[in-house]
């Protein structure tokens, strides 16, 4: 009877559960030092580049209606719930709602949502361009590729999760051939992620450059750290002038040991730092130190490689907790600001309630007594999976996009926070729950007539039971 009675809730009293949880958790918006710079340019109107400028637009909304960050945190809870449960309804289509709450409930799926960052509003915006693409109607297809122009115009390297999302799964109409389909889906891709980047360029008023201030010297130190033996002060010395330097001998052991692993802000913040370049305001580095650091890095870069390499080998087995002893970095974030002074002063709240301390309190005991949070399980499960979804086009989409931007911070990463890797779990999650309910029923595609989705046709009998609607 129980049974029975469970699996007759209607969708959108699960999914309501599963909103009201989040909304328990996370609300009114947990803020970051990112997220008061989005706020600070939000109201101030000018507008940088460090991050997206289309999330500042966000922000402005926000604050323009429900004050600070609040809409933020709604929207980017909302979607999620909503696109987790059009993906599963597509994948697999019965009982999607509860699958979809499942996901939710999560602990390494939910705890990023707390938090008011583009990190939290990314998976969602894709998550409904999956559910999109996957429809028999033209017109919501067309609003999945507006889910991902919002996806990649927020997150820079949402581009990467985009391709393979697109390229397998968005088709113009029914019964194309595969080359013209994959030709079109291209050529969609390319479209959105110019656009998307074109958008931020317009809402751009100052920009920063700020690869020059951050990831080019986090990659200088690195490469140096690990170049054997010591480079003589006369070869250093011409490369780092006009960098900003603050040292002027004994550059190559300076800089090895002032170097840590995942925290660049030791080599450009602080009295200690090594370099004077700017990594916050709206004033950026001056044209002549920008070509110097990124003169510095090719010649340092080019000339040591395997060095380099060894760098970014490390800093990637930083990102997924595979160092001895570590945990994923800020998997479960802690409910304390180091910065009262700037929530005083934008006036936005940072107080939590009792329950979202003992809540995080728990949560914070399973994140480091157990290997739930290691992005490195889900990435070798995700590996794994792969051979066994080669006639799930729809999991193969899933899988790469995870994989794709889970591998451009081999390159790009420079602090190893979780929050990097949400969206690779979120996806080997869904393959992995999507592959079991498929092989449990004995179904190897979601609905629409396409033999590159698995040949099911919508009179399949396990399609036939799915929900049409959240009502």
């Amino acid at each position: 009877m129980l049974r029975e009675r469970i699996a007759n809730v209607r969708p959108r009293t699960v999914l309501a559960i599963a909103w009201l949880w989040l909304v328990l958790y996370g609300f009114p918006g947990q803020m970051t030092t990112d997220s008061f710079e989005h706020l600070i340019e939000a109201r101030s109107g000018l507008y940088t580049d460090g991050s997206p400028p289309a999330y500042n637009l966000l922000f402005w909304i926000s604050d323009q209606t429900f004050g600070g960050q609040v809409l933020v945190f709604l929207v980017q809870i909302t979607a999620f719930v909503l696109g987790a449960y059009l993906t599963m309804r597509r994948l697999v289509p019965r009982h999607a709602h509860w699958f979809a709450f499942a996901l939710v409930m999560f602990p390494p799926v939910f705890t990023p949502l707390a938090l008011v960052w583009k990190d939290a509003l990314m998976p969602a915006l894709l998550l409904l361009a999956i559910g999109s693409f996957l429809d028999e109607r033209r017109w919501v297809r067309l609003l999945g590729v507006a889910a991902v122009f919002g996806a990649i115009a927020i997150r820079y390297n949402a581009f990467a999760a985009a391709f393979p999302i697109v390229v397998l799964l968005f088709q113009w109409r029914d019964g194309m051939h595969w080359v013209k389909r994959t030709g079109l889906a291209l050529v969609v891709w390319l479209a959105t992620t110019l656009a998307a980047f074109q958008f931020n360029k317009l809402l751009t008023d100052q920009p920063m450059y700020l690869w020059h201030s951050s990831l080019a010297l986090f990659d200088i130190a690195g490469t140096l750290k690990h170049v054997d033996g010591t480079l003589p002060d006369a070869e250093l010395a011409p490369l780092f002038a006009g960098t900003g330097i603050r040292i002027d001998r004994d550059y190559h052991a300076r800089i090895r040991a002032q170097y840590r692993l995942g925290n660049f802000f030791n080599l450009v913040a602080g009295d200690a730092r090594l370099w004077d370049v700017p990594i916050r305001g709206t004033e950026p580095a001056p044209q002549a130190q920008r070509d110097a650091i990124g003169h510095a890095w090719r010649e340092i870069v080019t000339s040591h490689p395997g060095a380099y390499l060894a760098h970014r080998l490390r800093m990637f087995r930083e990102v997924l907790a595979l160092q001895r002893h570590r945990h994923a970095y800020w998997a479960v974030p802690g409910r304390e600001f180091a910065y009262p002074a700037t929530a005083e002063r934008e006036h936005v709240a940072v107080s939590f309630s009792r329950v979202q301390h003992v809540t995080t309190r728990a949560l914070d005991y399973v994140w480091h007594h157990s290997s739930l949070f290691e992005p490195s399980l889900y990435l070798l499960v995700a590996l794994l999976l792969i051979p066994l979804a080669r006639k799930h086009r729809d999991v193969i989409a899933l899988l790469g996009s995870g994989i794709a931007i889970e591998l451009t911070l081999f390159f790009l990463a420079s602090s190893p926070d979780y929050r990097y890797s949400h969206w690779m779990v979120l996806c080997t999650c869904i393959a992995i729950v999507t592959l079991v309910v498929r092989r449990s029923q004995r179904v190897v595609a979601p609905g629409r007539d396409d033999p590159a989705l698995g040949g099911i046709t919508r009179e399949d009998p396990v399609d036939a039971g799915a929900p049409r609607d959240v009502a």
